[in-house]
Formats: C-alpha cells, sequence, structure tokens
C-alpha cells in the first residue's frame, strides 16, 4: 500500500492547496481548508484518548462535515463508524453497544439528534480557530482498521464489516485506475452517508484530487432534477444505484454536455441503455466485503458498454464486466469445487480489496470467509452469496442472489433482519419474508405472516415503519393459515407469496374522487402502484409508494397538469384530494415547468 487517502488528501493541500475539494449549495471547501479542519477533529480525538483501533462513530448526514470527520477520524489513526441520522434510533444505540466508540462527531444542521451511549462532539465547536496545516502524522498500515460500516444482518441485527485500510487504498485505486478519474473531474455525491457507496463516491475523488459536489435528498429521489442538478454543476462523472441510473437513462440529454460517465451499481441491471447517449454507461460490481471486483469499463480497450454494445450483446442483460485487475473470480459448487466451465455458480472472491469480517461475528465471518485453495497460503476468499457466470471472453455476468439476500432500490437487505423485526410483534407467530414482483416492476419485499389473528396488516406495516429503514418495509402483508414447507419440513420460499398477492391497502370506507385533479391523480397512483382502486383519502405512501415511485409521480404530475410540485410536498399530504388541492395552488400561483429544459423519454433497447 503506497498511500492511504488521508496521505492523498494531505498531498493535494500541499501541490495544490487552493483547489476546490468539496462543494454543496454554493458553499466551498479547497483542499487546503479540508486538511486543515480535518487535522483539527484528529488532534482533538487523540486528546480524548483516540488510538490505533479506537471506533469514532459519524452521526452526520451527507455534507463537507462527515467528510472532514471521517478524515479526522482517519488521520488519528481510529475506526470510522458511519451512523445514518435518519436510521432508527434501535439501530443507532444496537451499533454503539456493539462497537462501543470513545467519541460521536456529530453536528447541529447534518447530525440529527445526538445519539445516547457515547461522549458527543460537535464539530460545529472545532470549526472556528486558526488552520491546522501540520498534519498529525499517525503512521497508518495496511492492516489497520478504516471503517466499521452497517449492512444488513440474517439473523436479525444488522452486521458491521470491518475493513482494513488496505480495502480502501487498494479500491479506491482501482476505482480511479478504470474510470480514468483525474484532478479535473467534478464528481457527484449522491448516496446517503451512512452507505458503503458512499465511501467509494468520496474516497476515489479524494484520492484522483477531484472536486466533489454534494447533491441535496430530494433532488437525489427525482430523477428529473437529477438530471438538471448534475448539467447546472457541470458534473463530469456520477455514480448511481441502477434504479435512478436506469429512469436517467430514459431522459434527453444534450450532445456536448459536460458528463463523461454514469456509473451503476448496488442492483442486477436488467436492460441496456439506449445507444446515442452522450457519455459513457458502466456497470460496477462490488461490495463492503469486497470492494471493486468488475467494471464494465475494464479492460477500456474491449469494454462492453451500451456505447460499444452490439446487437448480439444486446440480446442478453448487460453483463457486469471482466474482473478488474488483482482480483480473482471463483465460480464455485457449495464443496469448493469449480462449476463447468460457462456453468451458473456462486460467485467467490480473491481480492487484496476483501474486509476483515463482521464485527463480534465470527460464525458468520468464517462462513463468509474462507480459505482459499487456489491462492496463496493464508489468503482467503470472499463468499459472496451471488449467482454468475464466467464467459469464455472473460465478462463475468450476474445471475441474481442464491442466499437470503434481495436488493431493494440499490440496497442489500438480508430478509432475516425483516422478519425478525415484524417477529417482535405480539401477535405474529410465523413470519417469512421474500422479494417479489407485480408483473414487470421493480422487486418488492412481501411478509408473509401466521398471526394470531390480533392484528390488522395496518398495524403490522406501522410496526415495521417504526424498526426498519424505509426500503425495507414490506409493501404487501398476506396472512396466511401456515407457512409452506418442502421436503425438508424447512419454509419453502419458492411458494411465497401465494399467487394472487397484493399490495397492502389501508382500510376504510371508500371516498371517490372528485374533481378534474382528484380523478386525474387517482388514475396516477393506479398506473404507478398497481392497484385496482384508489380513493380519495387513499396515500401514496401507505399504498406501497417508496421515494422512486414518488418521483416518477412527480414528473407524471408535471405531464398531465402543467405543474411543478417538489417531492417534499408529495411527503406533507400525499392522497388524491390532498394534493390535488396542491396542484390547483401551483396552477393559480403559475408554478409552472416551462422553466425546465425538455425532457423527452427516450426508448430503451
Amino acid at each position: 500500500m503506497d498511500r492511504t487517502v488521508p496521505a492523498a488528501v494531505e498531498q493535494h493541500a500541499k501541490a495544490t492547496p487552493d483547489a476546490l475539494a468539496i462543494e454543496r449549495d454554493g458553499e466551498q471547501l479547497s483542499y487546503r481548508e479540508l486538511n486543515s479542519r480535518a487535522n483539527r477533529v484528529a488532534r482533538e480525538l487523540l486528546g480524548r484518548g483516540a488510538r490505533r483501533g479506537s471506533v469514532v462513530g459519524v452521526h452526520l448526514g451527507r455534507s463537507a462535515e462527515w467528510v472532514i470527520a471521517v478524515l479526522g477520524v482517519l488521520k488519528a489513526g481510529a475506526v470510522c463508524m458511519s451512523l445514518d441520522p435518519k436510521a432508527p434510533a434501535e439501530r443507532t444505540a444496537r451499533a454503539i453497544a456493539a462497537a462501543r466508540p470513545v467519541a460521536v462527531l456529530t453536528g447541529r444542521r447534518d447530525g440529527g439528534t445526538p445519539p445516547e451511549g457515547a461522549p458527543v462532539i460537535l464539530l460545529d465547536t472545532l470549526a472556528a480557530g486558526p488552520e491546522d496545516e501540520e498534519n498529525p502524522g499517525v503512521e497508518l498500515r495496511p492492516e489497520d482498521l478504516a471503517f466499521a460500516m452497517h449492512t444488513s444482518g440474517s439473523s436479525g441485527r444488522a452486521k458491521i464489516v470491518l475493513a482494513q485500510h488496505s480495502w480502501l487504498s487498494e479500491g479506491v485505486r482501482r476505482g480511479v485506475a478504470v474510470n480514468r478519474t483525474t484532478a479535473a473531474d467534478r464528481g457527484s455525491w449522491l448516496a446517503p452517508a451512512g452507505a458503503g457507496i458512499a465511501v467509494h463516491e468520496v474516497c476515489m475523488l479524494l484520492w484522483a484530487g477531484a472536486s466533489i459536489h454534494i447533491c441535496e435528498p430530494d433532488v437525489v429521489a427525482s430523477p428529473v432534477d437529477l438530471r438538471v442538478w448534475l448539467l447546472d454543476h457541470a458534473i463530469t462523472q456520477t455514480f448511481v444505484i441502477t434504479p435512478v441510473g436506469e429512469a436517467l437513462q430514459a431522459l434527453e440529454w444534450p450532445a456536448d454536455g459536460p458528463l463523461r460517465l454514469m456509473t451503476l451499481g448496488g442492483d442486477k441491471l436488467n436492460s441496456w441503455a439506449p445507444p446515442g447517449l452522450p457519455f459513457e454507461v458502466a456497470v460496477s460490481y462490488g461490495s463492503l466485503e469486497a470492494f471493486q471486483i468488475a467494471n464494465s469499463l475494464h479492460p477500456w480497450e474491449t469494454r462492453r458498454t451500451p456505447a460499444t454494445a452490439t446487437a448480439a450483446d444486446r440480446a442478453a442483460p448487460p453483463p457486469v464486466g471482466e474482473p478488474l485487475p488483482g482480483v480473482g473470480v471463483h465460480l464455485l459448487e457449495e464443496d469448493l469445487t469449480p462449476v463447468e466451465p460457462g456453468a451458473i455458480g456462486e460467485v467467490w472472491v480473491d481480492s487484496p480489496s476483501l474486509s476483515l469480517g463482521y464485527l463480534g461475528d465470527p460464525a458468520t465471518t468464517a462462513d463468509r470467509f474462507r480459505p482459499n485453495p487456489f491462492g496463496e497460503p493464508g489468503s482467503r476468499l470472499y463468499r459472496s452469496g451471488d449467482a454468475g457466470r464466467l464467459r469464455a471472453d472473460g465478462i463475468l455476468e450476474h445471475h441474481g442472489r442464491i442466499d437470503d439476500v434481495v436488493k431493494i432500490r440499490g440496497h442489500r437487505v438480508e430478509v432475516g433482519e425483516v422478519e425478525w423485526a415484524l417477529a417482535g410483534h405480539s401477535a405474529v407467530r410465523q413470519v417469512a419474508v421474500v422479494g417479489a414482483r407485480e408483473e414487470a416492476g421493480p422487486l418488492q419485499l412481501v411478509a408473509c405472516l401466521v398471526t394470531d389473528g390480533s392484528a390488522e396488516p395496518r398495524e403490522l406495516r406501522a410496526w415495521a415503519v417504526e424498526r426498519l429503514q424505509d426500503f425495507m418495509v414490506p409493501v404487501a402483508y398476506v396472512l396466511l393459515d401456515r407457512l409452506p414447507v418442502n421436503t425438508s419440513n424447512k419454509i419453502d420460499r419458492l411458494a411465497l407469496p401465494p399467487q394472487g398477492w397484493q399490495r397492502w391497502r389501508p382500510a376504510g370506507p371508500y371516498r371517490a374522487p372528485e374533481g378534474e385533479h382528484a380523478v386525474g391523480l387517482a388514475e396516477l397512483f393506479t398506473e404507478l402502484l398497481a392497484v385496482e382502486r384508489v380513493g380519495a383519502d387513499d396515500d401514496f405512501f401507505e399504498l406501497g409508494g417508496d421515494s422512486l415511485l414518488a418521483a416518477q409521480l412527480q414528473t407524471r404530475i408535471g405531464e398531465r397538469f402543467g405543474v411543478r410540485l417538489g417531492l417534499e410536498d408529495l411527503m406533507g399530504g400525499a392522497t388524491p384530494a390532498e394534493l390535488a388541492e396542491q396542484v390547483a395552488r401551483a396552477a393559480a400561483a403559475g408554478a409552472g415547468i416551462e422553466q425546465l429544459a425538455p425532457i423527452t423519454p427516450r426508448t430503451s433497447h
């Protein structure tokens, strides 16, 4: 490991001190300022007893302060544990109890309610004062821990992945090389701060000396608004979760726009982007446990992207590309023997950027990380849980999951965590959560339950909303007399959900929509949510809507009524009756969409 991410920032601060490092809503931070403020955080932590291996929580949203805090933690030689301010308090409390951080860094603007269980340091109190250009000089070794990051857990508790500096540096170096990122790039930061993808986005840009441009959550959730933001901020490369990327690709883009690369990740890509887009579209494959496995840009000369795809390529779903240099991909049977050439098997990864394992969970660590029978003594293989196929030309195809993990809106969800939350309800006797699709729609979570009859789906859904992050809340609650079992007397998940399952919808008297706006909005609800009937008082989100569907609703409202509602308007009142009033007010106020650049849907191939 020739350098670390903090060392890269220190080099940029010395060589190009005034170069733009971070920009958010007009506020800018140079590399000199970024490094200086991170030094101040590091000294504060060292003064409070942080040492090599000490865990420090970072309880902040997507912000410059998050980057400052993370760099400060790493400069002190400590381990950064990013805590999502929007996560349920119970989840945060469990993480703090498990990791026992020496301190939690937070802020008034982006930190939410400070968590309990550890000393809290407000970054606001460290922001003022003279510049601190003297780096702490703490030696960072490849084997030292750098991050402790949450991922969904099959036992019902979120797992905490432990990652070393070698994991970070090797993965970032490969990502910068394959994306051809340079100091001239202007990169977006779209992922939630607590997600592993955020580390990928931010650290690659810092490594290259590029500038990071932070997008607000309501814009990220709307492909239409995000397209405008990317163009207005002259973004040259962006990383988006697959569902958002698929929506962005369907929009019209200027031929001479600044964007040169859009990378999709976090979920399986099912269709090619249309030809003729004025930028490259890449697929990135990896996880917290195995950073930067494959990319469709590698190798550049034979890359498989929409710009180079032949008619034969487009006859099948897009592949994830060739394994990156230094990464070995093995397709194995359960007994770790290789599958036949061209056959589908489980993806096992041999890489210098494998994480260490899971905090306090030696059994899962031993199951997922095995001695490598194909490599040097002491090397390891990571069991991904993905099904894949290696083509004769070395290209890796993704064929879904083989375990109890599903991808929902780009997030990896172990259904056991959702089941554990629902099983905590006193009425629930048995529960199985599976991924299912409504016709050709996106994958959704469906909860199949056996109860004592004392709880209706509304109550079960409310219970889940209080305990799970929004993307983990099932859209349907199917009550059964018993769960089906297979010949091994285990729950037969292949038989779930039963045929005819439907999204949950609130019970109550039906009131028909009245007036042009309410009737039209009910029709839009029906189209987007695939429900048969929508009443005037039916809530979009209670019917199964989420932030991505809300963004589509926002677009269709503009197309149908010629007005523009913000996503915050949809969140504030999301029934046809309530939204009809907002549409009427917007129309009266002249809040039209004429000011937007034309956005024409494209036909995907």
